[in-house]
């Protein structure tokens, strides 16, 4: 069933861009794999988040298809940014408070953190997760759990699941 169906197409755009949870943005760093950037992008519009920010280091380059991402690219604002430095820089200026998702079980647990305002999730590229600079600019470091044999999620699984967790604390 889709949303809105009685409405114009028009109608439909403004209505949903009306709705946008800009109190969340995402940061993705150096990611390698088109697809992962894709699938982060599809899902944080399918949250009705308004803004993503890509992340390039000088020796990496995070494409976006429009046709992997199901179109979703066009539907939000995608900011491509060359430090993490400065990146979190301007959200903290911004009033963002910044959070990293680590592959570390020393850290947060992701359902014991309390999001409060506005929410900046960063997480890290494919083989190496956060960068070093990423993990000591953040506000929080954040794990989620594991519980089997596999040591991570993917990254757009765990993009996904930082997203649904601020969402359901913030709108319970």
């Amino acid at each position: 069933m889709k949303i809105y169906s009685d409405l114009t197409r028009e109608e439909r755009i403004k209505k949903v861009k009306e709705q946008r949870r800009n109190y969340i943005v995402l940061v993705l760093e150096d990611l390698i794999e088109e697809r992962n950037a894709a699938a982060i992008i599809r899902t944080a519009e399918s949250f009705g988040i308004g803004k993503v920010y890509i992340v390039q280091s000088a020796n990496i380059k995070t494409k976006v298809s429009k046709n992997v991402s199901s179109g979703a690219v066009k539907w939000m604002e995608v900011e491509f940014i060359s430090s993490i430095k400065d990146c979190i820089k301007k959200l903290k200026k911004e009033k963002f408070t910044v959070v990293g998702a680590l592959v570390d079980p020393n850290t947060k647990k992701l359902w014991d953190y309390k999001f409060k305002g506005k929410v900046a999730i960063i997480v890290g590229n494919e083989p190496n997760g956060l960068s070093e600079d990423a993990k000591n600019l953040v506000d929080q470091n954040i794990y989620i759990p594991m519980f089997g044999l596999t040591e991570s999620f993917n990254v757009s699984v765990s993009a996904g699941i930082f997203l649904y967790e601020v969402i359901r604390q913030k709108e319970s």
